[in-house]
């Protein structure tokens, strides 16, 4: 071990606080992934593992294929792929030639710019993989051909880097773009790569050829594009940090280092400021939350194989939440900028268990087919540990979840009401997603590209949610708060928060029955409005009541929606949904003041991907809309109950007669003031009260 205590950026340039050492003891090459100690591990896993050895067969192959191949780079840099999305459905293009890339939906084909240059993307990521293919080939085999050709590509960046124009996302020449990518983040994400690729050969470079990659690839890279562009506390920050940190242990440059773990946004600072204490990444989204921890773990790794141990508890609470936090299928719902997320078989979850040895990552050790299975899988990890969970209320990120029922088939209700999520947070609080019987009933939105319109005229926008919209304008950001939960009667209260000026949303979430959702809403302002309460399934409608044509006002959100009608309602009014040939869902509405229903069909992956939609809308300085979501075709028996003396309370009979209830009724109490109410001889004050219906008599 070579222990530097003082040493020189290239640039010049020290992060260091004044009259500071850093020491960072460097392993000898490789050190970023692995070191030579650990090399008999990872051979005797890939002789021995049938799925080690399929993952060490495809990195054969493709670094076999690059033996006699011609190493011809890209003449520039690529662009950002969220351009690469049809501009009239929002569909995502696929490639038929390096310069024809058709849209799935309409069929449209585009050429040009900047399509043709986000496919350069690809090719250049392909040139990084064949550096590791390679450099991990002569590790195992010792076989010089692999390292020289690892070599070739790593010098031929080494001559090209410095030509590639600095380019944003616009092609302007700005901090924040990169040169082999458009961003700061490509960059970084390129770099990661090629550093763990170029650590497995370093031992096989000349002095003047480390010389080269390191002054004209790594460190321009490392500093001159990444290091300059600082995010703060952010996702993209946590790809930056890895990207500096590597090229620092690559290097043995302890001020690289430092800057990527130490300094106000190193990670150290990302750990502290950017996870909630509950375990979720702070922007919300279960799309960058992994997105974050693929980020971090080339950074953990090479710190650990380099004496620093980074495996804290705000790193282990970030894998532990996505198990925590599931679907009963262990999917995540699609939140803010994010899509649906699959945790089973994400090989990240490899790193962890063999860092950490926690029991329940066992339950996502499948589909072992990855180069982290292959460094650092757990061969015998044990049997998969399943529990039911129950309803649980998370305070910290603002999740309250209600599940009934044991296995993949148990029905779940998730409802988001935390922290807005910064710059990947969605205007929606309070809603929600229903899973039931192994899929997603009503969905979130999700996201689209973001060079794409209608990622904001319908994403974006708090009418694609399962929310309440206020004068056809979007929420405010705002975070809201637990009112009332309890875990035993899976139900819980929830207030908003500052979503509107004026304006208090209260939404009580029932979970009755594993085949009955109540959901009490209940909202006043200040002055009049009108109140769209929106809800989303999936399926076809099927039965609808009579109506007329509705036309939608040209606003973002409303005006992608389609097949619209309308009625007035009062009472209940139901209308059933069929998921599928074998599955029907029924929605229940009551209200007891003049409401508006509309119904029609939002979007889901694309335009042209129809979701059935229902808004009931009223009017005035008062709104309260209840629903009662059935799992099967049967409705519940609602009825309003009178309640006296009080201006906010409301009292609701539930009764569902199916296979999931016994004969009882009940009254539900939703009472978000805290007023006095008094009910069949009793005194309640409580926000959230159940009672058995026969105490009225």
């Amino acid at each position: 071990m070579i222990s530097y205590v003082v040493s020189l950026m290239f640039f010049g340039i020290s992060n260091l606080p004044p009259d500071q050492e850093y020491t960072v003891s460097f392993a000898d090459h490789p050190r970023l992934l692995f070191t030579r100690q650990d090399l008999p591990e990872i051979r005797e896993r890939i002789e021995n593992v049938e799925w080690a050895r399929k993952v060490y067969a495809g990195i054969r192959r493709n670094a076999d294929a690059w033996l006699d191949r011609e190493v011809v780079l890209p003449d520039r840099g690529s662009q950002w792929w969220h351009w690469y999305s049809c501009k009239k459905d929002g569909a995502r293009l696929q490639t038929k030639s390096d310069t024809e890339h058709v849209c799935s939906v309409c069929g449209t084909v585009y050429t040009g710019y900047p399509y043709d240059d986000v496919v350069l993307a690809s090719k250049h990521g392909r040139f990084a993989d064949a550096i590791w293919d390679t450099g991990f080939m002569y590790q195992v085999t010792g076989d010089a051909r692999y390292a020289d050709k690892g070599k070739e590509i790593l010098l031929a960046y080494a001559e090209k880097y410095l030509t590639y124009p600095l380019h944003n996302i616009h092609g302007e020449a700005k901090v924040g773009g990169g040169r082999v990518g458009p961003q700061s983040l490509d960059e970084s994400t390129w770099l990661i790569r090629v550093a763990q690729g170029a650590d497995m050969i370093w031992d096989t470079l000349t002095g003047s050829e480390v010389r080269k990659v390191s002054e004209d690839l790594f460190y321009p890279a490392a500093v001159d594009v990444i290091q300059k562009h600082r995010m703060g506390i952010h996702n993209i920050q946590c790809w930056k940090n890895s990207a500096v940190g590597l090229t620092g242990f690559l290097l043995g440059d302890k001020d690289l280092v430092w800057d990527a773990i130490e300094s106000d946004h190193g990670y150290r600072q990302q750990m502290a400021q950017g996870v909630r204490p509950d375990g979720p990444w702070f922007e919300g989204a279960w799309g960058y939350h992994f997105y974050t921890l693929s980020a971090l773990w080339s950074l953990t790794e090479a710190a650990y194989h380099n004496g620093i141990n980074l495996y804290g508890s705000e790193l282990k609470s970030m894998f532990d939440a996505p198990i925590d936090f599931a679907m009963p299928n262990l999917h995540l719902p699609a939140f803010n900028d994010s899509g649906e997320v699959k945790i089973a078989g994400n090989s990240l979850y490899e790193v962890a268990y063999a860092r950490y040895g926690e029991p329940k990552y066992r339950r996502v050790l499948t589909h072992r087919n990855s180069k982290q299975a292959m460094l650092y899988g757990v061969v015998e990890p044990g049997q998969d540990v399943t529990a039911s969970q129950g309803s649980r209320n998370y305070t910290g990120s603002g999740y309250a979840i209600l599940s009934k029922g044991e296995g993949i088939d148990a029905t779940w209700l998730c409802v988001d009401y935390g922290p807005h999520g910064g710059g990947h947070g969605h205007p929606d609080k309070l809603n929600f997603v229903l899973y039931a019987g192994g899929e997603v009933i009503a969905p979130d939105p999700g996201t689209a590209h973001y060079g794409v319109p209608i990622q904001q005229e319908w994403y974006r926008q708090t009418i694609a949610h399962n929310t309440l919209t206020v004068d056809e304008h979007s929420q405010k950001p705002a975070e809201g708060r637990t009112v009332a939960f309890d875990a035993a009667l899976d139900a819980v209260m929830l207030e908003a928060g500052d979503i509107y000026d004026g304006v208090t949303f209260y939404r009580s979430a029932i979970l009755v029955t594993p085949g009955l959702i109540l959901l009490i809403d209940q909202a006043v302002a200040d002055a009049e409005h009108t109140f769209d309460f929106a809800y989303h399934t999936y399926g076809v409608w099927t039965r609808v009541p009579e109506g007329a044509p509705w036309t939608p006002p040209d606003k973002p959100g409303y005006m992608h929606i389609r097949d619209a009608m309308s009625r007035d309602i009062s009472g209940e009014t139901q209308l059933i949904a069929a998921i599928d040939d074998d599955r029907q869902t029924s929605v229940t509405i009551l209200t007891d003041r003049e409401t508006r229903l509309i119904w029609g069909t939002g979007i889901g992956s694309n335009t042209e991907d129809r979701v059935p939609m229902i808004i009931a809308r009223q009017k005035g300085r008062k709104a309260r809309v209840i629903w009662a979501i059935s799992l099967t075709r049967t409705a519940p028996e609602l009825e309003f109950i009178p309640l006296s003396g009080t201006r906010h309370a409301l009292g609701v009979r539930v009764k569902h007669p199916d296979k999931y209830h016994d004969t009882n009724a009940y009254v539900w109490i939703a009472n978000p003031a805290g007023e006095t109410v008094d009910f069949a001889g009793q005194e309640i004050t409580e926000p959230l009260t159940r009672i058995p219906a026969d105490a009225q008599r």
